[in-house]
């Protein structure tokens, strides 16, 4: 009943095994405490969203005190760079009456401006075509510096988008749009300076998949290396970094960046957060499942609050695909449960079946006891039959040896004869007599201590094992004796196959050791240690460890060991 309790244990614990081994992948400490801070930070997004709504009101505030065009306009400003990555609803209205403003106070070349931001709001809410449009008749080379830098800019992101969008569809319009991507960012390069504010996120995007990553990257970790990752700026130079990273295969430097700009931007309450989702979609695949299904859920909401159209459908396209990996996990894990409440359905039935057959040696060993208890009272009233024959022996002994007494004179030839009788019946009435008082003693001395309920004396009196000890030194000393009787040689020849330091030494007395014996039987034919170790009353293990240190003590091949023992000694010649 035990081994198939625990034959099912077994197979109840292999089962559970394998899932055991498919949890989600670790990190090392330094990605661990990113990772918490990123979930912290999603967890209470709330908290930045409260205070960009908080800037958003005081600045709507300020706009309804101001009266006048260019007051309005530097507030609009404002509240644009608040917006447009927050609600590009809320940042084209913002763009849209600047325009207006712009042309009432007749500046004319802020237009351009606000038709670049307007073309960044279309592009990001995945409006391409419109995107395009606005643009239509402004030409970058004629700008000022920041006006031609932004412009160089938007059409990178516009021209990016734009590959992004149709590369499944036509490959040839998607390398077109990449090699303008391309002219643009050269473009960017070729005139921006230092101290402008997205310098490194352009210079990054410019040396992407070139010879010149290495001292970029260099440039790019250099001005990262003190940030608190709290703008636009630092999550978008930190998602560049990411990329730089990916690209020379440094994964976990890739992964540490793309958090440290998902921090970034939900610390900014950017709905257009890309490194997110980007970081949710590595994370699926590297079998993050629950972690990747929070990040996305969280991109598809930003998504949907921003208006973005295209990346609400491919956000939705990841999410399904990790629901679905998800529906398929909870599936596997349901099977699992059925097959594991089975398994425990058919442990409590061996449980009880164990409980009742306990149930059943237990009434037993009562049962047992009870005839134990029957058997010494037997007994108790035989050693009293018993003493009641002894006394009418002795008494018919006594009769007898008066009638011999009294025929002495006349049966001289009986003499001898009734002599010898008298010996032989003494010897034999002797050894009865001896038993008997051994066994009343034994009977006396065993009540005594049911009396006075000794049980644990009763149980030492029956479990002493020096007899047996006795009689084991007496069986070693005789195995010793005949078997060098037969082998006289063993033990020098045996030596002889040791290394000189390792040779046996016999203590004084000592026939043969442990060690010699083990050999002795090998000798003798017996090979197999389980066999040795019942002949010589000891473990397995024990006659498996002294073969062992033996072999390695030897001075030929420890296979050979075994079989030159079994050629050892000559016999005695009879």
């Amino acid at each position: 009943m035990k081994r198939i309790t625990f034959l099912l244990f077994l197979f109840g614990l292999s089962a559970l095994s394998p899932q055991l081994l498919s949890a989600a992948p670790s990190y090392d400490d330094e990605l661990a405490a990113l990772f918490n801070k990123l979930d912290s930070l999603i967890e209470h997004k709330e908290i930045f969203t409260e205070g960009k709504e908080k800037k958003i009101h005081a600045l709507r505030m300020q706009k309804a005190n101001a009266h006048k065009a260019d007051e309005r306009y530097w507030v609009n400003k404002m509240l644009y760079d608040e917006y447009f990555v927050h609600d590009a609803d809320s940042a084209m209205a913002c763009v849209e009456e600047n325009m207006r403003l712009c042309r009432e106070m007749g500046k004319e070349e802020l237009v351009v401006e606000w038709k670049t931001k307007k073309s960044f709001l279309l592009s990001a809410t995945g409006l391409l075509k419109e995107a395009m449009d606005a643009l239509q008749g402004v030409s970058g080379s004629s700008l000022p510096y920041d006006q031609r830098i932004e412009y160089y800019g938007q059409m990178v992101y516009l021209y990016s988008h734009l590959s992004q969008y149709t590369g499944d569809v036509n490959k040839e319009l998607q390398d077109s749009y990449l090699r303008q991507e391309q002219l643009y960012k050269d473009s960017i390069n070729a005139i921006m300076k230092p101290d402008y504010p997205y310098y490194h996120w352009y210079r990054g995007w410019g040396a992407l998949g070139t010879d010149r990553m290495e001292s970029v990257l260099a440039e790019l970790e250099q001005a990262m290396s003190n940030s608190s990752y709290d703008t636009r700026r630092d999550a978008m130079t930190a998602y560049v970094l990411a990329r730089f990273h990916g690209e020379m295969g440094h994964d976990k430097e890739y992964m540490k960046y793309m958090i440290c700009s998902a921090m970034a931007d939900l610390r900014i309450a950017n709905k257009d957060i890309a490194s997110l989702e980007e970081l949710a979609s590595v994370l699926f695949q590297r079998g993050d499942i629950d972690r990747a299904y929070i990040y996305i859920n969280h991109c598809l909401q930003c998504a949907q609050d921003y208006r973005n159209r295209v990346r609400v459908v491919n956000i939705s396209n990841l999410q399904n695909s990790i629901h679905k990996t998800i529906s398929e996990r909870s599936q596997r894990q349901e099977t699992r449960l059925h097959y594991y409440l089975i398994i425990l359905c058919i442990l409590s039935a061996v449980l009880l079946a164990a409980t009742y057959y306990i149930y059943r040696q237990m009434k037993h060993l009562a049962r047992s006891r009870s005839k134990l208890n029957e058997a010494n009272r037997l007994l108790n009233t035989h050693v009293e039959e018993l003493s009641t024959a002894h006394r009418q022996l002795a008494e018919a002994n006594n009769q007898l040896l008066s009638l011999n007494e009294q025929l002495t004179d006349s049966n001289n030839q009986l003499r001898e004869s009734n002599y010898v009788k008298e010996e032989y019946i003494g010897y034999v009435f002797s050894i009865c007599s001896n038993y008997i008082s051994k066994l009343d003693e034994y009977r006396k001395n065993i009540n005594r201590k049911l009396k006075a309920k000794q049980f644990d004396e009763l149980k030492s009196l029956t479990d002493t094992p020096t007899m047996a000890q006795n009689e084991l030194k007496e069986f070693y000393h005789n195995f010793d004796l005949i078997f060098l009787h037969v082998y006289p040689d063993f033990v020098n020849d045996f030596n002889a196959l040791l290394q000189p330091e390792e040779r046996i030494v016999l203590k004084e007395g000592e026939l043969l050791n442990t060690e010699l014996r083990i050999y002795a039987l090998v000798r003798l034919g017996i090979n197999d240690s389980v066999k040795i170790a019942e002949f010589l009353h000891c473990s397995p293990q024990t006659v498996y460890n002294n073969r062992l240190r033996t072999r390695n003590k030897s001075i030929i091949p420890k296979e050979e060991f075994a079989q030159t023992v079994r050629s050892l000694g000559k016999m005695r010649q009879q």
